[in-house]
């Protein structure tokens, strides 16, 4: 998949992702409150130091509803937590209400925090407790017969790799891929593909993102953002336009990208700037883009 294509992910079908989560997460946990709206995700803190949380949403109390998805248990994870909400509250003076949901390889969690005067309490849904292989066959059965999805189902497809089963996370994650390309609705096709990809950021390893990249390209969303690429290169010239896209990319992943950089990726050809665009998962520090420049 092209770069452009990429950025048209990024921009577009996250934002359906996100509307899709909205309506429908508080009743799939079990959460008791109605959201109104999706929050700025983007926090900056009196240092200037910009963080994400992973969804953020307002209520209709007036109140924050923010959800962390986690696929390893570490100590400092909680303290992020804490530290996030705690920006929010600085920012806007709302209640923050936390749901962490963890992967079926986690089991026990820390959920609070005692800093003296500060008391932090998160709620903890755990996906081992859904038994994700008996939900797969469940959706191959009803997508196979050409059934109509229900809201439920769609959320369900795109969270199965994240609870229990016989098989890995990966292999999961591309089983729901693949079943998602063979729903017979467009809209729920759609709705399954954006919410995997959404999620798939924060639980795919860089085999299993790459790999989901390929299949993605192959599936109707693929070949509808490849078009809308192709558009979009013409009106403001491919290359230079891929260009600027990955320097996008690159700056959320990165926060900044040096100005020296971003000039030598406007000089690279097409070619080079696709193959950044595929291995953009594996970059770890933004020093590494100096192997393409020679």
């Amino acid at each position: 998949m092209s770069v452009m294509d990429y950025n048209k992910i990024e921009d577009a079908v996250l934002k359906k992702a996100m509307e899709f989560f909205k309506d429908n997460a508080v009743k799939f946990f079990g959460i008791n409150t109605k959201i109104t709206a999706p929050a700025e995700t983007e926090i900056k803190n009196i240092d200037i130091k910009t963080n994400y949380t992973d969804y953020l949403f307002y209520t209709d109390d007036g109140n924050y509803l923010h959800f962390e998805f986690q696929t390893t248990d570490k100590r400092d994870d909680i303290k992020r937590f804490l530290y996030y909400d705690a920006s929010l509250f600085y920012k806007e003076k709302r209640k923050v209400r936390t749901i962490v949901i963890y992967s079926a390889d986690i089991e026990n969690v820390e959920t609070n925090i005692d800093a003296g005067s500060i008391k932090y309490d998160i709620e903890a849904f755990f996906m081992r407790n859904l038994d994700g292989d008996a939900k797969l066959k469940y959706l191959a059965e009803k997508i196979n017969n050409g059934e109509h999805l229900t809201n439920e189902d769609i959320l369900t497809l795109t969270l199965v790799p994240l609870m229990s089963g016989k098989e890995s996370r990966s292999e999961r994650t591309i089983k729901s891929i693949e079943l998602a390309e063979n729903i017979s609705e467009d809209t729920e096709k759609l709705q399954c593909l954006s919410l995997l990809y959404a999620l798939f950021e924060k639980f795919g390893d860089s085999y299993s993102k790459k790999k989901f990249m390929g299949v993605i390209s192959m599936t109707e969303i693929g070949r509808m953002l490849r078009e809308e690429g192709k558009e979009e290169g013409k009106a403001e010239g491919k290359a230079e336009g891929k260009a600027e896209i990955l320097i996008k990319l690159l700056v959320k992943k990165f926060t900044t990208v040096p100005k020296e950089y971003r000039d030598s990726i406007k000089k690279l050809p097409e070619e080079t700037i696709d193959v950044i665009a595929i291995d953009i998962f594996d970059l770890k520090d933004i020093k590494e883009l100096e192997k393409y420049f020679k």
